[in-house]
């Protein structure tokens, strides 16, 4: 077997997601050579245009999918959600890992109060996800989400020194990274049904090119579940022609040998400050997948 060489971006998020996929292939493979090669994507380099206004899909991925295609890496690990759904031709997503919490949490300075509910005043909240935005923004009229960027770090931050009120993250990066504690914040963890997540939300995907024996080696450290889940909502975004800046949410649950999907489209009205949220959901075998996939989402 020769070095394997893994592709990640720099942030301490991907280098914690590295720790988690070099932990599981050297479980499989106790005398297996890793080598990682760091990649600087155009949005890790431009920290200041809101992700909504670059141009092409998977910005997060795209430098990481040449490396690959360019043979300068082997795997490519990626947050699932940041992904483009249209994977270039001679790549494949040869597995994941275990996914984490799917749910999304306001993070949020303790001079508001403990409950969001008692807040009445404009707190100004920062996400660059327009999915977050329509599903907050229903939920509590009042708060104002503007755009932020950087790493989870940077933009509790920002939050910290009252750039912002409050952040909108991900569970899972605040979890992977140990900051679901910090004293400094309060945080009011959303249930699925009030904020659905993003496609691929808290799953690590592992990209390889499809005829390399690397595939397999990843395919054998794979999580079925989580695997399969980002297949069908990875699907679904695909039959929308939608990427990770449109506000579109969609949940595969997949449980033994059933799955259940839950999705929300916003359509954005009023300039941008108000959003109708539709929602549909569908149960049904994993086996029949496909056609789940184009009946809960052909209304859309």
């Amino acid at each position: 077997m020769r070095e394997i060489r893994i592709g990640t971006r720099g942030s301490r998020l991907a280098l914690i997601q590295v720790d988690l996929l070099e932990a599981a292939l050297k479980e499989k493979y106790p005398d297996i050579k890793i080598k990682r090669v760091i990649i600087h994507t155009v949005a890790d380099k431009d920290q200041n245009t809101p992700l909504v206004d670059f141009k092409e899909q998977g910005v997060f991925a795209k430098e990481l999918e040449r490396a690959l295609l360019n043979n300068e890496i082997d795997i490519a690990v990626h947050s699932a959600k940041d992904m483009s759904v249209r994977i270039p031709e001679g790549l494949v997503i040869a597995g994941t890992l275990k996914r984490a919490d799917v749910r999304d949490v306001l993070v949020y300075r303790k001079e508001f109060g403990v409950s969001l509910n008692d807040i009445n005043k404009t707190l100004k909240i920062g996400t660059d996800s327009p999915r977050r935005v329509s599903q907050l923004e229903n939920l509590y009229p009042l708060f104002s989400c503007e755009s932020i960027r950087g790493n989870v770090p940077t933009r509790l931050d920002k939050v910290r020194n009252g750039e912002y009120d409050g952040a909108l993250l991900a569970v899972a990066g605040l979890e992977r990274l140990g900051l679901l504690e910090d004293e400094d914040f309060y945080y009011h963890f959303f249930k699925e049904e009030e904020i659905l997540p993003a496609g691929g939300q808290a799953i690590i995907a592992l990209e390889t090119r499809t005829d390399d024996y690397v595939a397999l080696i990843v395919r054998a450290i794979s999580d079925d579940t989580a695997y399969a889940e980002l297949k069908v909502e990875q699907q679904i975004l695909k039959n929308l022609n939608a990427g990770c800046h449109e506000p579109i949410a969609v949940r595969a649950k997949v449980t033994g040998d059933d799955v259940t999907i839950f999705m929300a489209v916003a359509n954005i009205m009023d300039g941008g400050k108000k959003s109708v949220i539709r929602r549909n959901s569908i149960r049904g075998k994993l086996a029949d997948w496909e056609r789940l996939a184009e009946e809960v989402s052909k209304d859309f």
